[in-house]
């Protein structure tokens, strides 16, 4: 990189920071800064990635959204959903779900504790991912 494009770049990081203020603008830069949050348990990957997956999704986006709408609501909803057999809620807030609130993802997994067959595709997504969920724990010996 010249010496004009890191004037340019940094007079733009100084707009940045004037529109949206320092604390927003840090937080935007390290949120995209970071690639998929380190998870080391294999249940939640593997959690995480099939849900992904069925979602037709990155699990960063997953992971990371900022908008929970559609079939985002869903995808936050199922994986909260699973990962709570395992693990508390306030771990998957703090460690998986870093950038949402508890209670959104409590409303979210009482969501997929509520569907009724009125609510396909959702239902028989969650007798599917309900198979491999338990495929998985019998192979891997999750609780």
């Amino acid at each position: 990189m010249n010496q004009q494009n890191e004037i340019i770049l940094l007079e733009e990081l100084l707009s940045i920071v004037k529109n949206k203020g320092y604390t927003k603008t840090l937080n935007i830069l390290k949120k995209n800064n970071s690639s998929i949050f380190e998870i080391e348990n294999s249940y939640d990957k593997f959690v995480i990635s099939l849900i992904a997956d069925t979602f037709e999704m990155d699990s960063n986006e997953l992971l990371q959204s900022r908008y929970s709408r559609g079939n985002m609501k869903y995808a936050i909803g199922f994986s909260v959903y699973y990962l709570y057999q395992e693990k508390t809620l306030g771990y998957i807030g703090k460690n998986i779900f870093k950038d949402k609130n508890l209670t959104l993802l409590s409303r979210y997994r009482q969501m997929i504790f509520d569907l009724t067959k009125k609510d396909l595709p959702y239902f028989d997504m969650k007798d599917k991912l309900d198979k491999k969920i338990e495929n998985f724990k019998l192979k891997n010996k999750v609780k």
